[in-house]
C-alpha cells in the first residue's frame, strides 16, 4: 500500500463478533471445566523406551569417553623465549632512555600559551600564588613607581561596564 493512501483508511481491518467480549470469560471457564474432551484421549501420542531411564546414563557416559589420550605438547620452551624476550625488551628500554637525551625539557623549551593554559584549568586561588611569592620578593615600592599612560587608562574603561565601577 502506498503512502499517499492512508489516511483514507476507515477502518482498521480487524472485527470481532458481536458480544465477544462480555462472554469470553464465561465461555473460557466452561470449556476449561469440561474434562470430556481430556478422558477421551486414550494414547497421549509419546512413549518412553523400557528402562530407558536406567541406561541413558551408560550410553551417555559410553559416547563421551574418548580411547585415545591426546598428547600433551610441553610449554615450557616457549615459556623461556618470552621470558629471555623480556629482559631483552627492558634492556633495549633502559638504553634507549638512558642515551637518548637530545630532547631535554627546559623552561626555554616551554610555550608561554601551554604554562597559561595550565594554571586556567587548574583552580588556583589568590591564596596559593602569594605562598609562591616570599615577602622580600615584593616590596611596596615596585607598585608607587607605576606609570600608566592614559591611552591604557582609557582601553581599560572602555572594556569595564559602568556597573562595576560602583562600589557600595
Amino acid at each position: 500500500m502506498k503512502n499517499e493512501n492512508l489516511h483514507k483508511i476507515k477502518s482498521t481491518g480487524l472485527k470481532t463478533p458481536d458480544h465477544y467480549f462480555e462472554s469470553f470469560e464465561t465461555d473460557f471457564f466452561e470449556r476449561l471445566n469440561k474434562t470430556s474432551t481430556l478422558e477421551a484421549i486414550e494414547q497421549p501420542g509419546f512413549s518412553v523406551p523400557d528402562s530407558y531411564f536406567s541406561d541413558v546414563e551408560v550410553q551417555i557416559l559410553n559416547q563421551v569417553e574418548d580411547p585415545k589420550p591426546t598428547p600433551v605438547i610441553p610449554l615450557k620452551p616457549k615459556r623461556s623465549f618470552y621470558y629471555m624476550a623480556g629482559i631483552a625488551a627492558s634492556f633495549v628500554l633502559f638504553f634507549s632512555l638512558i642515551f637518548n637525551t637530545k630532547n631535554t625539557v627546559s623552561f626555554d623549551t616551554i610555550d608561554t600559551a601551554i604554562i597559561e593554559g595550565y594554571l586556567y584549568q587548574e583552580e588556583y586561588t589568590n591564596e596559593d600564588f602569594t605562598s609562591l611569592f616570599l615577602s622580600d620578593d615584593i616590596s611596596e615600592t615596585d607598585f608607587i613607581d607605576l606609570s600608566i599612560s592614559d591611552e591604557t587608562l582609557d582601553q581599560y574603561f572602555e572594556q569595564i561596564d559602568t556597573e562595576d565601577l560602583i562600589f557600595e
